[in-house]
């Protein structure tokens, strides 16, 4: 009869919704295994999300700034911009994404309650799991566990969908060119970001988005100037439109897709579906307990316990927000929750991040709308960074600052900015939503000139001058 392992808690999954809480647990002395299905910690974030498009992008946009580099007083002398040697920069990608897990599993390991297992747990009951390796089978038996097997990218029902060379988000990661001519199906994130960057290094690139704009949830104003921004440097942006078919073969496809109810054709070599992810619940025995899920996700109460009590789920197994930093905060949360100890869970409304587009995009609370919708009578301080300081020395000063605050007391629920470097202002963005900071507060803190950051005083002001 085969041995059980009993351990205090099973992870399931070793991205930013699953190390996080198992490192955790296992430093406060609790026997805890973790189970990861890939090739190593780090989740769909660090190996075919965040990390590696925005690899893509740095090479991308290093690019952009050699062919402007007349504007800042550099001669390129009849040299022409650099070629794009995309076998570098998918050796570079795969160096930086080795180092950074091997970085992560040297961590883990070093917990001596912490057990890592490379293999795919599969639950067989409300408290046991079977852990399949590549040679063999172990039985576990645990008090807790945490659920946190993330995301796959959404699959659409599209003929053609299947034929060679047409890719998934994770598959356009690791394709092998730089394709002369790109249809991305999808406007969201995903879309948006890889559609700047190889159109950075040279492609020809279509946006094809089933709903009336791109980049739906993001504040309005700011989604509607990025597609302005989109289609000045060259990405059709096609929204409104529903794909009929896929055609061809892996060196040259067709899309037919209508629009307005006119049927439209466009050629590419190479397409790509990139509209979204759902949660990733194949395999994961959910059937032999109480555990419910949905399309949108694993169903979990406020303290992220699933309908099995004792059972966790975390990250983009729960639905959306789907961010690593937002998985880490709901993971950390579990953690000190099954410690014992005051958890404070995330919540929606606190949330930030930020789409790597070009200008970078960064978002911390509620847009207006969202804010409308919730019944808050709100109003937006809004800065444009034309007249920026620093926006106007780095040569990037297409971009606006919209403050979203409550009329009756001032306090801030939302700050969203369109420039480039706005990943670096959704610090003080986090802080000033998470805090409820007044408008006041804001103007009155002083902050560094040229800076990007002055924006949020010079905005706050100005509305109160009105």
């Amino acid at each position: 009869m085969a041995t059980v392992k009993k351990i205090d808690v099973l992870v399931i999954g070793g991205g930013p919704g699953g190390t996080p809480a198992a490192m955790a647990l296992a430093q406060a002395g609790r026997e805890v295994m973790l189970v990861e299905a890939g090739r190593g910690l780090g989740g769909t974030c660090l190996f075919e999300g965040c990390i590696p498009s925005k690899i893509f992008r740095e090479t991308a946009v290093r690019r952009h700034a050699i062919a402007q580099a007349g504007e800042f007083g550099l001669r390129l002398d009849g040299r022409e911009i650099p070629a794009v040697d995309w076998a570098v920069v998918q050796t570079r990608r795969h160096r930086i994404l080795n180092q950074r897990a091997q970085g992560a599993l040297a961590k883990a390991r070093a917990l001596p309650s912490l057990e890592v297992v490379f293999g795919r747990a599969r639950l067989t009951g409300p408290r046991t799991a079977l852990v399949e390796l590549p040679d063999a089978r172990r039985s576990i038996a645990f008090d807790r566990a945490v659920l946190a097997t993330g995301s796959v990218p959404n699959r659409l029902p599209i003929p053609g969908a299947e034929l060679p060379g047409v890719l998934d988000s994770e598959q356009l990661i690791e394709i092998g060119f730089v394709p002369e001519s790109l249809a991305l199906i999808g406007g969201g994130p995903i879309g948006v970001e890889m559609a700047q960057i190889f159109a950075m290094l040279g492609s020809r690139v279509t946006i094809l988005e089933a709903t009336p704009r791109i980049l739906g949830p993001v504040d309005a104003v700011l989604a509607a100037h990025l597609a302005e921004r989109l289609e000045a440097d060259g990405i059709r942006v096609q929204t409104g439109v529903h794909i009929d078919a896929v055609e061809g073969d892996a060196q040259a496809h067709r899309v037919r897709y209508r629009q307005d109810d006119k049927e439209q054709k466009l050629a590419a070599q190479v397409v790509a579906i990139v509209a979204g992810r759902y949660p990733n619940v194949d395999g994961l025995g959910l059937e032999t307990t109480a555990v419910q899920h949905d399309r949108h996700g694993v169903k979990v109460d406020e303290r992220l316990q699933t309908h099995e009590t004792g059972i966790y789920a975390t990250g983009d197994l729960v639905g959306h927000p789907m961010f690593a930093h937002w998985a880490t905060a709901q993971a950390l949360a579990v953690a000190r929750h099954l410690l014992g100890a005051p958890a404070a869970f995330p919540r929606p409304e606190y949330n930030s991040a930020v789409i790597f587009s070009y200008p970078e995009l960064g978002m911390a609370g509620l847009t207006e709308e969202a804010a409308r919708a919730a019944g808050l009578d709100v109003a937006v301080a809004a800065y444009d960074y034309r007249i920026d300081a620093r926006a106007q020395i780095s040569g990037e000063p297409d971009g606006l600052l919209r403050i979203v605050y409550r009329r009756d007391d001032r306090r801030i629920v939302g700050i969203h900015a369109l420039v480039e470097g706005a990943a670096d202002l959704m610090g003080e963005a986090a802080l000033a939503v998470r805090n409820g900071i007044t408008l006041e507060q804001l103007a009155a803190s002083i902050h560094p000139h040229p800076t990007l950051t002055e924006s949020f005083g010079l905005a706050a002001s100005t509305a109160l001058a009105e």
